[in-house]
């Protein structure tokens, strides 16, 4: 008995270890492919950093890039499912209109960024915003931590 009991404890510790260094190598990984990276390796075209007041009081970072022509919802979806992989986390929270030509809004977290919020109880760090622009046969996609605070 006292022999399975220690390789209990051995295997747990083990286990232990191995979910502390995969979150250390995560948050590594994270500080080293900021948004730039998550932005280019999804084939988007950065085209500024939204940083306006709203986003500057509150402590937000922002990265705004685009698509040529408009996305449907499953390649909304897609995308932001992607960009949050790059950053090593996963959506949360999703809010979509299921139109065409409407928007798809995604919040996620990764144990990549230390800073979070939390909102209807989860923790959030990350948040994608996709949108058609018409005018400009676009699509629009921000990416922010913890959250994006201004129009998309």
């Amino acid at each position: 008995m006292k022999r399975k009991f220690k390789i209990a404890v051995w295997a747990a510790a083990l286990l232990w270890i191995v979910v502390l260094i995969q979150i250390a190598i995560t948050r590594l990984y994270v500080s080293k492919t900021d948004f730039v990276q998550a932005f280019a390796r999804n084939q988007l075209t950065v085209d500024m950093v939204n940083q306006d007041r709203a986003n500057i009081q509150e402590g937000n970072t922002c990265l705004e890039g685009y698509v040529p022509g408009r996305l449907g919802t499953e390649e909304r979806e897609k995308l932001a499912t992607e960009l949050f992989q790059t950053m090593g986390g996963t959506p949360v929270m999703v809010h979509s209109d299921n139109a065409e030509d409407a928007y798809y809004v995604a919040y996620g977290y990764t144990t990549g960024l230390a800073y979070y919020k939390k909102v209807n109880g989860h923790r959030i760090n990350l948040n994608v915003a996709v949108c058609y622009e018409e005018e400009k046969d676009r699509t629009r996609v921000i990416m922010g931590t913890p959250i994006i605070n201004s129009d998309y």
